[in-house]
C-alpha cells in the first residue's frame, strides 16, 4: 500500500484505495482495527459499509508492507529475548530457593546435633546415676 496511489481525506484523516474497489465499484476504505483481539491492525472496507440502507459487504484485512518473514523475524527476536528474560529471572528464584534450604538444612543439622548431645548427656546421667544406685546396696 504505497502512499502515492492512496489519496487521504484530511477531513477525518481516512485512506481510500481506488486501485483496491470494493463490490460496488468504490475505493475501499482503510480503517484501523481497535479491537482487543487486533489491535492496530489494518482492514479495507467498503465506504457504503457504515451508511444507512443496502450495505456492501466487502471487508478484508490488509497485509503489513513489509514481507512476512521481516515482520516474523521481529517477532521471533522479541519473543525468545523476552524469553530468555523470563528464565534468567526463574534461574535467580531457584538459586535463592536452594540457598534457603541449604541454610535452613544447616539450621536443622546444627538443632539435631545439639539433641544429639542432650540425648548423651542425660544417658551417662542415667548410667552414672545407675551405677551410683546399684554400687549403693
Amino acid at each position: 500500500m504505497s502512499s502515492s496511489s492512496s489519496s487521504i481525506s484530511s477531513k477525518r484523516n481516512v485512506e481510500f484505495q481506488p486501485e483496491n474497489p470494493c463490490y460496488c465499484g468504490l475505493p475501499s476504505r482503510v480503517r484501523t482495527s481497535r479491537t482487543k483481539d487486533n489491535p492496530g491492525k489494518k482492514f479495507r472496507l467498503c465506504p457504503n459499509s457504515m451508511n444507512e440502507g443496502p450495505k456492501c459487504k466487502f471487508w478484508e484485512w490488509l497485509e503489513p508492507e513489509t514481507p512476512e518473514n521481516e515482520v516474523n523475524s521481529g517477532k521471533d527476536k522479541k519473543e525468545p529475548c523476552n524469553l530468555t528474560l523470563k528464565v534468567s529471572i526463574l534461574e535467580n528464584e531457584i538459586s535463592i530457593c536452594k540457598m534457603k534450604i541449604e541454610q535452613e538444612n544447616l539450621v536443622v543439622r546444627q538443632e539435631f546435633e545439639k539433641f544429639k548431645w542432650k540425648l548423651f548427656t542425660h544417658k551417662v546421667v542415667m548410667i552414672v546415676l545407675f551405677l551410683l544406685f546399684v554400687f549403693k546396696k
